[in-house]
């Protein structure tokens, strides 16, 4: 007889709590479903808005000339009208914050302080000297950004199924490192007592 009523009232005790577990699981996976797809998308965003460009502008680049003299110094010291103060890497920088990893994001606001001081030091009647510090800590940051970058842009690549194109164009840039156009990288030697004055003619400057 007991055996016979724990028949009849155990599926009817349990049911309730199945069906509110059955529940809960459906809910968790479909939330687990939502976030591994929120991730995804904001990845492939990340790529696509902060890595794909910067690897455009390295590529677009001599292979020597990867350093950020030659990106950005290079117009602070420039001649009218060519002189400018556009720091492409600030820009991709401070735009998308929201995709950048922990490690980029605590370089951001001393390489934004160290680029602006590099642009004073270039003066219309010469070097200044007092934010030569500037200027060098801006391409010892740049070095570390661009590098950090193109590491996570490999991994990044990887987990959405995209081709690594990020590793040779890493390759190029440590080897850009050594090539003797690029020391001291922060301004070449050949420009330590003066900038370039001229960027058309037989005269112009490497690139």
């Amino acid at each position: 007889m007991n055996d016979n009523i724990l028949t009849f009232w155990l599926p009817i005790a349990f049911s309730p709590l199945i069906s509110v577990v059955s529940i809960f699981i459906s809910n968790w996976l479909g939330r687990k479903s939502e976030s591994r797809k929120y991730q995804l998308e904001t990845t492939d965003a990340a790529y696509n808005n902060y890595y794909i460009p910067l690897m455009k502008i390295l590529v677009s680049a001599n292979e020597s000339n990867l350093t950020y003299y030659w990106f950005i110094a290079v117009l602070y010291g420039a001649p009218e009208p060519v002189k400018s103060s556009s720091d492409f890497l600030k820009q991709l920088l401070n735009t998308n914050l929201q995709y950048l990893p922990s490690q980029l994001i605590r370089k951001i606001p001393k390489y934004n302080v160290a680029t602006s001081g590099a642009q004073l030091f270039f003066g219309d009647d010469g070097y200044r000297e007092n934010y030569r510090h500037n200027l060098i800590t801006a391409s010892d940051l740049f070095d570390e950004i661009i590098e950090i970058s193109l590491r996570e842009a490999s991994l990044t690549a990887k987990r959405l199924g995209y081709p690594d194109i990020a590793k040779p164009i890493l390759e190029s840039f440590l080897d850009a490192e050594k090539t003797i156009y690029n020391f001291p990288r922060y301004l070449p030697e050949i420009y330590q007592k003066s900038s370039p004055n001229t960027f058309v003619g037989k005269n112009a400057p490497f690139y």
